[in-house]
């Protein structure tokens, strides 16, 4: 088994997160779970893009169809809390504080993931 020195380590894209899912819709998921913890819920999202139908944001978010552009109409916070959340998903795995950070949102995932199963 080969052993890296963690200075060697080098960051990466994620590329199958939110189970397995492609890298689109991994970060859709990303900019999704940012926007409901921002706004609070899609209702309010949708609104602060310029009325956008909840329902289609929702469906755009989940199949990885959602259009960057659409943030430029959200608020300045709305941004950066995205920005931060795309930064912690893709950013430097060496920083332990994005490290942790990934490993909190891998298990919320894994217990949704698990909820939806038992349900």
């Amino acid at each position: 088994m080969e052993v890296q020195r963690l200075d060697e380590a080098r960051p990466h894209a994620a590329t199958t997160g939110y189970g397995g899912q492609a890298p689109s819709i991994a970060m859709s998921m990303i900019v999704k779970d940012a926007l409901l913890r921002h706004y609070g819920s899609f209702k309010a999202a949708a609104k602060s893009m310029g009325d956008m139908d909840q329902a289609q944001l929702t469906r755009d978010l989940d199949t990885g169809k959602f259009k960057f552009e659409r943030l430029e109409l959200c608020d300045l916070d709305a941004k950066a809390s995205v920005c931060r959340a795309l930064a912690a998903a893709f950013g430097n795995a060496a920083d332990p504080k994005v490290r942790r950070d990934r490993l909190i949102r891998n298990a919320r995932r894994a217990l949704d993931e698990l909820a939806e199963e038992v349900a």
